[in-house]
């Protein structure tokens, strides 16, 4: 596992020109599932006062919920260095500390955050459900956890792929990315006896992506009668929003 994680980390730091235009763009304007986040959370009414945001990136997720959430307090996390450094600069201006860090072993306390979120990085670490443990563990008791990653939900089957995009320099190296979905049946199975509640919220896209290359990156196309299909380089993509309540 300790392999696999500095193959990640080589990746992202071979990666880094597309690694830095993905953070940006995700401060630069709040994505369709940050709105349906933010949605959710209000449609129940949260008003959360300590709230991680786990493998935080750029820290757009944060920077977004700043604006629901301006008196919280926000602790940031990411295994990136030059991520958390962008993320330093984008809350300068919350109650936020910003700490690279380890998605497995987490340095945060158990019971101790009122929301947990998890943005787009379930599907691309080896062992998603440690992962999902560490969140449980540092959420109080009764408190939500909200992790954006890619679910079947219509059928009881996994998927596990790894992918290298020769469009990006870490493919010259033979660095690969994980890109895994993973089942309702399986995501159960993984915090029971753990949570008190679970759901997946199915994330329909409701604009249009155009193809951004030849390499990875999400695009729509739409089925006639029928809903957007969300793809990236040709795979089709079950994005989805994991609600866990403790």
């Amino acid at each position: 596992m300790e392999t696999n994680k500095e193959n990640y980390k080589e990746a992202l730091k071979v990666d880094q020109e597309t690694s830095a235009k993905y953070y940006n763009s995700s401060l630069q304007r709040k994505t369709e599932q940050q709105k349906l986040l933010e949605s959710l959370l209000q449609a129940r009414g949260l008003k959360p006062q300590a709230i991680a945001d786990i493998a935080c990136g750029g820290g757009g997720s944060t920077y977004h919920l700043a604006g629901l959430y301006p008196n919280a307090s926000y602790s940031l996390v990411d295994l990136n260095e030059d991520a958390i450094a962008l993320a330093r600069q984008a809350t300068s201006q919350l109650n936020a500390k910003c700490l690279v860090g380890d998605i497995y072993n987490l340095e945060l306390e158990d019971n101790s955050f009122d929301l947990v979120i998890c943005w787009q990085t379930l599907s691309w670490i080896e062992d998603a459900e440690r992962a999902v443990r560490e969140l449980v563990r540092i959420c109080k008791p009764g408190a939500l956890i909200y992790a954006s990653s890619l679910f079947n939900v219509d059928h009881d089957v996994d998927v596990y792929s790894k992918v290298e995009d020769h469009t990006r320099p870490s493919a010259a190296r033979g660095l690969r990315y994980v890109y895994n979905t993973y089942s309702q049946t399986t995501v159960r199975r993984w915090v029971e006896n753990l949570v008190t509640a679970l759901r997946i919220h199915k994330f329909e896209i409701p604009i249009d992506l155009p193809p951004s290359g030849r390499g990875l990156g999400t695009y729509t196309a739409k089925v006639e009668g029928g809903p957007r299909l969300q793809l990236s380089a040709g795979m089709l993509l079950n994005w989805g929003i994991l609600e866990l309540q403790k």
